[in-house]
């Protein structure tokens, strides 16, 4: 009982990690709790209409842990050039850190690492589904255009900081449907 315990405290923590964008339309700031969960099940959702070669069981393992890691290395937003510097460096400490602190769930920090490496198509996967999400955020904000000023994102710098999308080949058809997606809804601001 008392590791079933501290495992709710791993949780508990993990929901403490804040991320840059507000949760939809609740005034609040998303949580990695919060999002693990939606990629959860936006993954799910996607499996059987995109991708039903794949894994189900992997994609949702790799879902649910993809950024347990931040609960000692902290979230990195994606448009932070100095953050980026040290996120691998810090991820992998933390990762350790995990390891070692949950030797009985080695199921939890492997799907991290596979996920971290993108070691096969179903990491891979989630990854390019986890970049597209941010973007649902801002845009079911009640204000998406104040939204994405604020953070002082344009389109073209939506374009480039979602290459990683491409790393699926499954994922990557639709990338091109999202930007367009964002210039039709006339949120973003277009530079």
């Amino acid at each position: 009982m008392d590791r079933l315990a501290e495992l709710q405290q791993l949780i508990i923590d993990f929901a403490k990690i804040e991320r840059v964008p507000q949760f939809g339309d609740i005034p609040r700031k998303e949580t990695d709790v919060d999002h693990s969960f939606g990629l959860a099940i936006t993954c799910w959702y996607l499996h059987s209409k995109i991708a039903p070669s794949l894994n189900l069981g992997k994609i949702l393992q790799y879902a649910l842990a993809h950024d347990i890691v931040e609960i000692h290395a902290g979230d990195t937003y994606t448009f932070d050039k100095e953050a980026l510097k040290t996120k691998d460096t810090r991820e992998r400490a933390a990762l350790t850190q995990l390891q070692h602190d949950w030797p009985d769930f080695t199921e939890i920090t492997t799907s991290a690492q596979e996920y971290m490496d993108k070691s096969n198509e179903e990491a891979r996967f989630v990854k390019a589904v986890d970049k597209m999400l941010p973007i649902f955020m801002f845009e079911l904000t009640p204000d998406p255009k104040r939204a994405w000023e604020a953070r002082e994102i344009g389109l073209s710098m939506e374009r480039e900081s979602k290459r990683s999308m491409h790393v699926s080949e499954i994922i990557s058809p639709y990338y091109e449907q999202l930007i367009d997606w964002l210039y039709e809804r006339d949120n973003i601001p277009k530079h």
